[in-house]
């Protein structure tokens, strides 16, 4: 019986861990949909995908997709973001309200702030797309959140590191 109690245990850690590796995993639907587009990406140890854009004026942005995706009423939807940047502190009111004025303008996605575990706060604009996206929305959303983002990062933090 101990045996058998040892072994389930076993069993059970090892699909454990492969639950938490599949997680990590990027999702090779997008790598697919990515390579179709000709789109330079690298993946980060979460599993998503990095994809750097060069913007006119000499400015750098990149933009992320989420591989792990949620489902909706049967809608499979996953996340685009693009960091604007990091307040070492909590956001001034003034701050605060220049992101949610932009969310107004935004046809599509919206501003987030979100602590990070060091408590900082960083400013990120994300869209949430239905995972059957033709390749051409996908790209053109990306390269959507890419520029709010940076259009923000310039306005809000006078740097060019995201």
């Amino acid at each position: 019986m101990k045996g058998k109690t040892l072994c389930l245990i076993a069993v059970m850690a090892l699909a454990g861990g492969i639950a938490l590796s599949a997680e990590n995993t990027p999702d090779p639907r997008l790598a697919k949909q990515l390579d179709k587009l000709g789109v330079k990406y690298t993946t980060t140890k979460s599993g998503n995908y990095s994809i750097e854009f060069d913007k006119d004026d000499g400015r750098k942005q990149t933009a992320y997709v989420m591989s792990k995706t949620e489902t909706y009423r049967g809608i499979e939807i996953r996340e685009i973001w693009s960091n604007a940047g990091t307040f070492e502190a909590e956001p001034s009111a003034k701050d605060m309200l220049e992101l949610l004025s932009d969310n107004d303008t935004e046809k599509i996605g919206a501003w987030n702030v979100e602590t990070s575990d060091d408590g900082s706060y960083l400013a990120y604009f994300s869209i949430k797309v239905p995972v059957y996206l033709k390749d051409k929305d996908l790209s053109d959303f990306l390269e959507f959140a890419s520029n709010v983002a940076d259009e923000m990062e310039a306005k809000l933090f006078n740097v060019d590191e995201n």
